[in-house]
């Protein structure tokens, strides 16, 4: 009987340590000694594992931009037209922050690497596109005598709304915040009924 293969979860575990560096530290903190530390390991193990720093750079984009598709596809993937509208602002606007702080830094962390891994820029890019688009859809479906450009300004703005109270968070911010985040997002929908 041979050894069991660990690379599904030695790289989940790295990933894991990682990500954690990156919120408490920052990207540039995040020394392959201290994601080593973290997650109980040699610093060799990573390097067999995930590669050099840029792998896993890349490695925890790739993994924060599938986890995130996936939650947006499984989300609107059932949605009646009728009810279209209250549920992009429940996805983008939740009473219950759906993202923590730490996996807030991270992304921002992530978008902020963009400039010196091009890589990273393009999966995070990717990210934000896919979010505009899904939303785009959402609001043509219920606005189908809409200009198709202007959904998409509009479900710009939206999500644009959507990452500022998202990177305000963890200042602990009131529900009028919120509100007005909801209240801000309604008036560029109702926007597209003229």
């Amino acid at each position: 009987m041979g050894r069991p293969n660990l690379t599904e979860v030695r790289t989940k575990e790295i990933l894991d340590a990682f990500e954690s560096c990156v919120a408490r530290y920052g990207l540039e903190g995040s020394s392959l000694e201290r994601v080593a530390d973290a997650a109980n390991m040699k610093r060799s193990i990573l390097r067999h594992y995930i590669g050099n720093r840029d792998d896993l750079v890349t490695a925890l984009a790739e993994r924060v931009t599938a986890n995130f598709r996936t939650g947006l596809q499984e989300y609107f993937a059932d949605t009646s037209v009728s009810d279209r509208i209250r549920r992009v602002l429940v996805f983008l606007f939740p009473d219950q922050p759906s993202s923590s702080t730490e996996s807030v830094l991270v992304v921002e962390a992530l978008i902020a690497a963009g400039d010196k891994y091009p890589n990273v820029r393009e999966l995070m890019l990717s990210y934000v596109e896919d979010l505009i688009k899904q939303i785009t859809r959402e609001l043509v479906a219920v606005f189908p005598s809409a200009n198709r450009q202007r959904c998409w300004e509009v479900a710009y703005g939206i999500v644009s709304i959507c990452f500022n109270q998202e990177s305000l968070a963890p200042l602990g911010l009131t529900p009028k915040y919120l509100k007005a985040a909801r209240s801000s997002a309604r008036i560029l929908i109702q926007s597209l009924e003229s």
